[in-house]
């Protein structure tokens, strides 16, 4: 589930101001000038400093919550596994949750063709707060859970198209039987790629209470970041559902967003931490996902 999370620092330049040297004669105090002297002393030139003098910082500019929501259009999709379907996979398991390969190249190629450009959270982070400019036809592709064929399939063909993915991970399943292992969160990672938080065992927030939010929101951060080397800012509801009393633990937590998987308008006190998502309908060609993007995105 890369703020990739990156802050640009500024340093102020001063100039130094010029300054008039003295000439003085031997060691000893100058007489007081004569009245004639006086009214005949020439004043001295005012000698002034070429650059500018350097003025304070302007602080910057408050971002509204109303400025966030105006400027979160930016589509983001979210996948599961990837994988050929087996005879023991429900047919909404085959239609929402488990796309097969050549689904998800033909989708992917579709994208490119277009001239869809992948961004990670960072950068969508950074259009949200601060109005930085994002590519043409900006989408954000992201992938739920941690299943194997993720770090595999997934990272193959994105790298193939030069696309960038964001990989939300439940840390319970690292290490098991096809599931990603701390290996592939190194890989993934290295290979560009953002890692999000999926919480630890995929408990909805609405139902957490005492200790289980450190476990899900602060553990499993640490764990996935001790893994990519990442900071790990960005966070993926399960299910997709928000649950309002999650706003201040993800804040501890030190996420920066959060993903909802649902087409609801973004809360306006937090909303950052009520992005929206869509499930890509695996049995989508390229033509049709495209469709899908126009519709919602014209």
């Amino acid at each position: 589930m890369e703020l990739d999370g990156a802050v640009d620092r500024r340093t102020l330049l001063a100039g130094a101001l010029g300054s008039a040297g003295l000439m003085a004669a031997g060691c000893s105090t100058p007489p007081a000038p004569t009245p004639e002297a006086q009214d005949t002393a020439k004043p001295s030139p005012v000698i002034t400093s070429v650059r500018p003098r350097p003025q304070p910082p302007k602080a910057p500019k408050h971002t509204t919550a109303r400025e966030i929501i105006k400027r979160a259009t930016v589509p983001v999709l979210c996948y599961h596994q990837l994988r050929n379907w087996t005879s023991s996979d429900s047919q909404y398991n085959r239609v929402n949750l488990i796309c097969p390969p050549k689904n998800f190249h033909a989708q992917l190629d579709a994208l490119a063709e277009n001239g869809w450009t992948t961004v990670s959270p960072g950068q969508y982070l950074r259009h949200l707060t601060t109005g930085a400019a994002l590519p043409p036809k900006p989408v954000m592709l992201s992938f739920d859970d941690g299943s194997a064929g993720q770090a595999h399939e997934g990272l193959v063909q994105l790298t193939r198209r030069d696309m960038t993915g964001t990989f939300f991970v439940m840390t319970v399943v690292l290490g098991k039987p096809r599931w990603m292992s701390t290996r592939d969160l190194h890989r993934l990672a290295d290979a560009g790629m953002t890692i999000g938080s999926h919480t630890w065992d995929h408990y909805a927030v609405s139902d957490l209470s005492g200790n289980a939010w450190k476990v899900q929101l602060e553990q499993s951060r640490e764990t996935l970041r001790k893994a990519s080397g990442q900071s790990v800012q960005h966070f993926a509801y399960p299910y997709g559902v928000v649950s309002t009393k999650a706003f201040p633990h993800l804040s501890k937590a030190g996420y920066k967003t959060a993903f909802q998987l649902q087409a609801k308008k973004l809360d306006g006190t937090a909303p950052l931490y009520t992005l929206r998502r869509s499930l890509v309908v695996s049995t989508w060609s390229g033509a049709t996902l495209l469709q899908h993007l126009k519709k919602h995105n014209p």
